[in-house]
């Protein structure tokens, strides 16, 4: 393959937080390999929620949970995870500021409690049912963690946060709590560098500040019409379709 191309799933590939992709798309993945061109999608989702999707795209290769979950090729080169004494320090920071903590790993998730923040949450994501299991992490691995709390609240507490973990939000009403110096830009770093001694031209495709440091590492970024302004102002390309995926890869020459 001469060129790799990242693409985030949620308000890039798929719309309305429904996973699904259309045949327009599928097609165009088949057309990028032939093309010489490698699909590598680069997702804050985990594997239990995106499996069937890279099946169906025929995704070998993928950044997962904003970077902590990394296949290449068959191989796990990045299972980043947080410690039990990490956890706990943002777990006290969420009981100082009544706020509930959620966990993942590649599996499953749960939440150590159910709030009014949370219900409001889970109903903006279109979330069916969400498990409650104050110790999660106890017997399982965690990826990544999620706080459920606006900007205001966000922005009190970044300074302790960032003492143990980086952040980004994702919603209006949660951010993904991750391990220190992981991101879907450091994971790329961390493909490419499996890579090494090849010339390789890359691209992303994303539409919110969690593809920021995506942007930052490619060769060419674009971004959705429906973007972020952050995010479009690092962008070497914006979306003017609701289509802005196909679009992107059709200005740059990587599908006919």
């Amino acid at each position: 393959m001469k060129k790799l191309a990242f693409f985030d799933l949620d308000g890039t590939l798929c719309s309305g937080g429904s996973l699904q992709v259309d045949q327009e798309t599928t097609t165009a993945f088949d057309q990028l390999r032939k093309n010489q061109v490698l699909p590598i999608i680069a997702t804050g989702r985990s594997y239990y929620e995106v499996k069937e999707l890279l099946m169906l795209l025929q995704a070998e290769h993928f950044i997962l949970s904003n970077g902590c979950y990394v296949r290449l090729n068959g191989k796990v080169i990045q299972n980043a995870k947080f410690s039990t004494p990490e956890i706990e320090r943002i777990i006290r920071i969420a009981k100082e500021n009544q706020l509930t903590v959620g966990y993942f790993n590649q599996r499953e998730f749960a939440i150590n409690q159910l709030s009014d923040v949370v219900k409001e949450h889970i109903a903006y994501m279109g979330i069916q049912e969400i498990p409650i299991s104050p110790d999660f992490y106890q017997t399982n691995p965690v990826n990544f963690m999620n706080l459920y709390l606006n900007e205001a609240l966000e922005e009190k507490i970044s300074g302790k946060l960032a003492s143990v973990a980086d952040t980004v939000r994702f919603a209006p009403l949660a951010i993904d709590v991750l391990p220190k110096r992981v991101s879907k830009g450091t994971a790329i770093q961390k493909l490419l560098s499996s890579m090494a001694g090849t010339q390789i031209e890359t691209y992303a495709f994303g539409d919110q500040n969690n593809d920021l440091s995506m942007f930052q590492l490619v060769d060419y970024g674009v971004a959705m019409r429906d973007g972020t302004e952050q995010l479009k102002a690092h962008a070497s390309y914006v979306a003017k379709t609701e289509k802005g995926v196909l679009e992107g890869l059709r200005h740059y020459g990587l599908l006919s």
